[in-house]
This record gives C-alpha cells, sequence and structure tokens, in this order.
C-alpha cells in the first residue's frame, strides 16, 4: 500500500525500474520528460506492481540548492506512505532529508494524528549513513516540536528540566534555578523573568574534552514567552512569542546532535531562560538595572528583554571559563528581517575566519546570510547619560 518515489537524473537511472517491468507507453513517457530540459515529477499507476503509485522525481538540477529547492516544492503534496530509491546515496540522503522536512507536522495536541509513513529502499553499505541521517533529522524536529509547545507547557523550569533529564554521553548538565540566580547577583537575567509566576533558569551544557583547551561559547536566549513587558507588542505581533525561545531550543537540539559525534573541542553551551511579562513590579521604561559584571544598564524598552538575559549568560561564563570564541544565535530584532525579507540570516562578528566560512557555506546551500556591519563605533551608542 506504498507508493513508490524513484529519483531519475538521466536515462541510465531507468536500468533501476526493470523489476517494475512497466509498460512501453510509461516508458516512453518517461524517457521524454528525462529528454526535456526542465525537472518534472510524474506519477503512474503500475496494474501489476504491489504498490499504489509510482512516483518518478526527474532532476535536472546542477547544484544542491537548486536540487533541494526542486524537492521542496513537490514532497509535501505527495501521498503519506512513501518508500524512497535513488541510484547515488548521496541524492538518498538529500532526498531523505527533504522528504522528512518539507513534511513535518506537529500533532501532540491533534486528538485524531495523521499518519506519515516513509520507507527506503536502498542497499545495505547505506544502511548506517541513512540511519545517522534520520536522527539529525528528529535532532531538527525536536527544536520545530519544542517551538510548536505553547507557553503554558514549557515554562523556564520545564525546559530546564527537559534538558537536564537528557541522556547525553560526553555533556554535563548544570541547572540554575531561581534561587541560584539570585545568589549568583545574575540579576538581569532575574529582573527581566522575576515578576513571572514562571521563573527564570540558566541551563549550562558543558562538553569538555581537555581542560587545557580554550573553549568554544554558545549562548542563546530562551524567552520562553515575551509579551514585551509593560512595553507591551500590539497583538498581531504577539502570537508568535512562545517561539521567543526558539534559539534555545536549537542550541539543546545542536548539542544532542553534537554529542552523538566524538568531537575534539570544548563547547560549553548556555540557554538563559526566561518568561517577559507585563506586570506592576515588572522593569520600566526608564528603570536603572545592575548585570552579573557590576555595569548599570539603563532600560529605554522593556521589549529589549532579550540584550539583559544574553549580557549575564555571556558575563557568567565569561568569567567561568576560559574562551576561545563565542557564537550567540537568536531571533533578536524584527528590523533584520525588515531589511532582509524572510529569506536571509543577518550576520555579524569580529571573526574574519568564521564570517568567510559562513558566507562561503551560504552560496551554495539553502540557508542565506547576509553580512552585517559590526563596527566599533556602535559602541559608543551604545551608552547611557546616567548608566553605563
Amino acid at each position: 500500500s506504498t507508493n513508490f518515489v524513484f529519483f531519475i537524473s538521466s536515462q541510465k537511472d531507468l536500468s533501476s525500474l526493470d523489476f517494475l517491468k512497466l509498460d512501453t507507453n510509461i516508458l516512453k513517457d518517461i524517457k521524454k520528460h528525462i529528454a526535456a530540459k526542465k525537472s518534472s515529477l510524474q506519477e503512474y499507476f503500475v496494474w501489476n506492481a504491489k504498490c499504489e503509485k509510482l512516483i518518478v522525481l526527474i532532476s535536472k538540477e546542477n547544484s544542491y540548492e537548486s536540487l533541494v529547492n526542486f524537492l521542496w516544492k513537490h514532497f509535501p503534496k505527495l501521498p503519506d506512505s512513501l518508500t524512497l530509491y535513488a541510484k547515488k546515496n548521496t541524492d538518498l540522503k538529500t532526498i531523505l532529508e527533504v522528504c522528512q522536512l518539507s513534511r513535518y507536522t506537529f500533532q501532540k495536541y491533534k486528538t485524531k494524528k495523521k499518519t506519515q509513513k516513509t520507507q527506503i529502499f536502498c542497499q545495505k553499505k547505506d544502511k548506517k549513513m541513512l540511519a545517522e541521517c534520520i536522527k539529525t533529522i528528529e535532532n531538527i524536529s525536536l527544536a520545530r516540536d519544542l517551538w510548536e509547545i505553547p507557553a503554558c507547557d514549557l515554562t523556564p523550569e520545564i525546559f530546564a528540566d527537559m534538558v537536564k533529564k537528557t541522556q547525553f554521553k560526553n555533556i554535563t548538565v548544570k541547572v540554575l534555578k531561581y534561587k541560584d540566580i539570585q545568589k549568583k547577583w545574575l540579576w538581569l537575567i532575574e529582573w527581566v523573568g522575576k515578576w513571572s509566576e514562571n521563573k527564570p533558569c540558566m541551563v549550562i551544557l558543558e562538553h569538555i574534552v581537555d581542560k587545557k583547551k580554550p573553549i568554544q561559547w554558545i549562548v542563546w536566549k530562551g524567552v520562553t514567552f515575551d509579551t514585551g513587558g509593560n512595553q507591551i507588542k500590539p497583538g498581531d505581533f504577539m502570537y508568535d512569542m512562545k517561539g521567543d525561545m526558539w534559539w534555545a531550543a536549537v542550541t539543546f537540539a545542536l548539542m544532542k546532535e553534537l554529542d552523538r559525534h566524538n568531537i575534539d573541542k570544548n563547547i560549553v553551551a548556555c540557554l538563559a531562560l526566561a518568561e517577559n511579562v507585563v506586570s506592576s513590579n515588572a522593569y520600566k521604561p526608564s528603570d536603572i538595572l545592575t548585570g552579573y559584571t557590576g555595569k548599570t544598564v539603563e532600560i529605554i524598552h522593556t521589549d529589549a528583554e532579550w540584550r539583559l538575559v544574553l549580557a549575564d549568560g555571556i558575563a557568567y561564563l565569561w568569567k567561568k571559563y576560559k574562551t576561545d570564541s563565542m557564537m550567540t544565535i537568536a531571533t533578536l530584532t524584527w528590523a533584520v528581517m525588515v531589511a532582509l525579507g524572510f529569506r536571509y540570516a543577518g550576520i555579524m562578528g569580529t571573526d574574519r575566519k568564521m564570517l568567510d566560512k559562513l558566507l562561503k557555506y551560504s552560496h551554495n546551500n539553502t540557508e542565506k546570510y547576509v553580512e552585517l556591519p559590526f563596527w566599533e563605533h556602535f559602541m559608543e551608542k551604545t551608552k547611557s547619560e546616567i548608566a553605563d
């Protein structure tokens, strides 16, 4: 009861369909589409085969990016039960990735769940590679699942406990609960989250292979719901704010993925988890707060809470761990989307080698980055007349 999905790019790939004993008219039609210059998807009913449909993806794409875009266009429209086949294992890996990620659904809260079934028709030597690919897809799906879960079911403490209970092979998890945050004078993250019933947490994930070597930091914000605080967001902008913790979800999923591989690098990740709510006691515009470093911060806008949670996260790691470099990824500002559109992510930094590596990756892959300015004179703009 499956649908056979065959990936073909040339006439010689047709031999992979021999076992189906296709009607000459079907073969003739497939050859016609292979000869055409354009990629296409063709569907056939094969009366003597034990499948619902034969679906042939005919690719004329000459780059990985264009191939992914071609597959992404068609896979979401295909039936629920698929069996995938391609002659080259690199093609099969790409097809599997696009198939699963483009057809991703979140059904946790559905009473009637839809069943999707994907099978892979492959050689034995490819099984291990494809099994690894499936584990990566599962970690990507984990990040997506966490984004979809509403804030009532994913508070900072619930999120922290979920990370703590995860069985890592080579990662140690440390959770700073609200009382720890107070004791350690992490006052910026405390002020963002202290007025919510759901108190803030900070989670540290350590992958240390050699204490003498420098550490790569990953510091990501996890605002489990962001109302904008007392400068409340307009209604249309509020709905998606359960997703203001997405990059903490990405960090968690990334560390799970890295834990599967024997990476000879020290990596420490920090999830700064808080809920930014409206409250008569919450911090207000013109308030002056003191951060973990002892520096004072003037509040201009309460919807810039990410600056505060990241500041304490960065300062805490700076004090506790010898660092080589730091990376932070976050949904930071709507202005980047206004400037670049939904197709591109803005990147900035001081590590020229890393920036060039990311930009080069962007040219040949489906994730697109544009470099934004990150100059010294911007530092002057962050200084207050009455605070640090």
